[in-house]
């Protein structure tokens, strides 16, 4: 039988009052749980709220880990209570209670537990102190695991960004070390001919102009590259070049013509045409890796430039925001996940910058792009809006996507709720996008996707004297 004087020292009912003692007492059952045996199972109907007298529980959970596996969330010693989560939010058991040795608790069914806060309010008051921690700790947990997962994709992402162009680079690099050494051997061929300071400084003129040409002039189609190619190659095989149809490709690249080829070996005597024009397709074509490298570096240059800027990286918590620039970035960075989306802009060229957290913010942009992308399956029209209206600058992302259904849209801001499969979905993205829209510029989120119009927004409030909405 559960005495008063057993009570007084556990931390649950320590300052609790007498009468309180003694109606709890009365509404409880004094349990026993031999070892191994469970006092709560995981996904079970929430059954009852307990306080361990002696002994000790094993607390574990599969929520804790993004595969689903169950994995150990403490213990629970004596003087400890459990099972008021379930209890308090109506759902199913979160956890599994299993005794460690021969256990004892005080137990109470589900309609003494409601009693309690009206016939207990000291108690109660603790119930719902302990019920808080755990929320936050719970909370804390899942967002760290969020965070840990989107710093997976997005490392994983940038991995994907960065070795594009750095493989380029590396393959434009080793073939411009290999190609090199026939330049060589060709500027001395071309330097046996005996040519005049001024005809070397004519052949050198044309090889920059069309260099710059080629770098500046739009491509050509397929189907004219494919023409040219054959055009030069013909006229380069009457002539006896050697791989007349690799150094027709060269040319056809750097847009070089037949009567540019005509007229350029009328400048050397017949027999040094082979020479001339040897070198200077050898020379575009170093001219053409040496392009590649600058293009492939410059990209990563432009990746890492946009991390900076995503991450607000050595600025203060405050900064003025560009919210173009950021979606911008954002869209940047996640660019392995939005690479077969059609992005649709509809940006407000007046859209003043804010005053917040520019870092907070592009994880707002990048939680809904991501689950839009995922309600597309990676393929459809992602469609960016931004306004300013009624002193609150807009911004709104929408796409073709399936929408929610009605039951659901009500619960997508309610924290730990997701409707992905375990280990895909912890249901704390739209609760994250929320709590930062709203700690950064205290600005309402909202969410409607409906089948005819899905739709995520954020409204942040901004006001400059002069300016009206509309303006």
């Amino acid at each position: 039988m559960i005495t008063q004087d057993q009570l007084r020292p556990l931390a649950a009912f320590q300052g609790v009052p007498a009468e309180e003692l003694e109606w709890l007492i009365a509404h409880s059952e004094d349990r026993h749980y031999a070892t191994g045996e469970h006092v709560l199972r995981e996904g079970d109907p929430a059954a009852l709220f307990y306080v361990v007298l002696e002994g000790e529980l094993q607390v574990s959970t599969t929520a804790m880990n993004r595969e689903g596996r169950k994995t150990v969330a403490g213990t629970t010693p004596v003087g400890i209570m459990g099972g008021e989560l379930a209890l308090l939010n109506g759902i199913a058991s979160p956890v599994d209670a299993l005794a460690l040795m021969p256990t004892r608790v005080m137990s109470f069914s589900p309609a003494h537990f409601r009693q309690i806060f009206a016939a207990c309010p000291s108690f109660g008051a603790r119930v719902f102190q302990t019920a808080a921690q755990r929320t936050q700790g719970i909370a804390t947990n899942r967002q760290q695991q969020e965070k840990m997962a989107a710093l997976g994709k997005f490392s994983a992402g940038l991995a994907h960004e960065l070795n594009n162009p750095a493989a380029a680079a590396r393959r434009a690099a080793q073939t411009l070390r290999e190609a090199l050494p026939h330049l060589q051997l060709y500027t001395m061929r071309l330097n046996e001919l005996g040519l005049s300071d001024l005809q070397l400084r004519s052949l050198a003129a044309f090889q920059q102009d069309a260099i710059t040409t080629a770098n500046n002039a739009a491509p050509l189609s397929p189907l004219a590259q494919a023409d040219l190619e054959d055009a030069l190659a013909t006229w380069l095989e009457d002539r006896e070049i050697e791989k007349a149809w690799k150094v027709a490709g060269i040319f056809a690249t750097a847009q070089v013509t037949l009567d540019d080829l005509e007229g350029l070996v009328q400048t050397v005597p017949q027999e040094g045409a082979a020479a001339l024009l040897s070198w200077l397709s050898s020379a575009f074509y170093a001219a053409e890796l040496l392009r590649e490298v600058e293009e492939s570096t410059t990209r990563i240059s432009r990746i890492v430039q946009a991390v900076k800027e995503y991450t607000y990286m050595d600025q203060g918590l405050i900064q003025d925001v560009d919210l173009h620039r950021g979606l911008e970035n954002t869209l940047l960075v996640m660019k392995s996940k939005v690479r077969n989306l059609t992005i649709r802009r509809d940006f407000d060229p007046d859209l003043p910058t804010i005053p917040g957290s520019g870092s907070e913010l592009n994880q707002v942009w990048t939680n809904i792009i991501d689950n839009a992308a995922d309600a597309m399956h990676g393929q459809g029209t992602l469609h960016l809006i931004t306004r300013y209206e009624n002193a609150f600058v807009m911004v709104e992302i929408t796409d073709d996507g399936p929408g929610i259904p009605p039951e659901v849209l009500p619960r997508i801001f309610e924290p730990f709720f997701t409707t992905k499969e375990v280990g895909k979905g912890t249901g704390l993205g739209a609760w994250t996008s929320a709590i930062a829209s709203c700690s950064s510029m205290a600005a309402p989120s909202r969410c409607n996707r409906s089948p005819a119009r899905p739709a995520s927004s954020s409204g942040y409030p901004w006001n400059q004297p002069g300016r009206k909405a509309h303006e």
